[in-house]
């Protein structure tokens, strides 16, 4: 109800594979995109929930009956303008959205997905963020604490900086926070890396020429430093540029072909070939790990 362009509709998806065809703009996208947020607690195309509700309108709801294959459940999702949206199971409100995250295992690939490619390293992490968090629960969890003790480090670096007064002690608290979830967070990132590109290889080689050498590196500060060190060796930097320099919010992922960057390098068809075997794989993990099978979104893609 009230969700983008839809006023009140109810669809039964009643087969595995599920084709939807119509006008442009008749809300074929807007569609799986509902699907997307049920699963995964948020759309698929933009992280501002307001622009989500249909004109004229102050909330939209969204409900879906699915089964797993051990159980059958309803979800939930309450949201208004200005108020905290809710989430449910079997009409049983969740204390936390990180809750629901990884119960309903999915994967979208849609024509804006070349952000993940082109854009700026923020991109790569949303990218294994989202699919370590849908796996790994404990994951979500470092993800969030830690960047809500980043936004206060930062914080307290500005008040430092116009202040001039340092509190080391609570600088040296926040540290040691900072380190903690960002040590766990680089191991998981690595190991996921590690087990995700072997099949990658494999499956791209089966989209392209089997001559083409495909790779993904992660690169992280961690590989070669401790983080807490990092943070401390940065003391002077973070001050004068009022904010946290180095740890594993300035991650990144490198794409390349032939060892050329896929960035700068890469013709469309790789760029396309690369993007769709990240994806595949992606839910071929899932399914590995979970024992789960996750709901594959394909937006325009062919």
């Amino acid at each position: 109800m009230n969700y983008k362009n839809y006023r009140n509709i109810e669809i039964v998806f009643d087969h595995p594979f599920i084709l939807i065809n119509g006008d442009n703009g008749a809300g074929k996208t807007n569609l799986i995109d509902a699907v997307h947020y049920l699963c995964i607690c948020k759309s698929y195309f933009t992280r501002q929930d307001d622009v989500i509700v249909h004109h004229k309108e102050n909330f939209f709801r969204l409900d879906g009956d699915f089964d797993s294959g051990e159980e059958n459940f309803s979800i939930t999702c309450k949201y208004q303008k200005d108020k905290k949206k809710e989430f449910f199971k079997n009409d049983l409100l969740y204390d936390k959205l990180s809750e629901h995250v990884g119960l309903i295992p999915v994967v979208m690939i849609a024509p804006g997905d070349i952000e993940i490619i082109n854009g700026g390293s923020e991109e790569r992490r949303r990218f294994i963020d989202a699919a370590i968090a849908q796996i790994d629960h404990a994951y979500l969890r470092f993800v969030i604490e830690y960047n809500k003790i980043l936004a206060q480090r930062n914080s307290l670096l500005k008040q430092f900086y116009l202040n001039g007064r340092n509190d080391d002690t609570l600088m040296n608290v926040l540290n040691n926070q900072l380190a903690e979830r960002g040590n766990k967070i680089y191991a998981r990132r690595k190991k996921f890396i590690d087990d995700f590109k072997a099949d990658f290889i494999t499956l791209y080689k089966l989209f392209s020429s089997d001559a083409e050498h495909p790779d993904l590196k992660y690169e992280s500060q961690l590989t070669e430093h401790d983080h807490l060190n990092l943070l401390l060796h940065s003391k002077k930097q973070d001050a004068e540029s009022q904010r946290t320099t180095f740890g594993i919010h300035k991650d990144d992922l490198k794409f390349s072909v032939d060892s050329f960057a896929l960035k700068e390098s890469g013709s469309q068809g790789q760029i396309k070939s690369f993007l769709i075997a990240l994806k595949l794989v992606l839910a071929k993990m899932m399914y590995n790990t979970t024992q789960k099978k996750p709901i594959l979104l394909l937006d325009d893609v062919f």
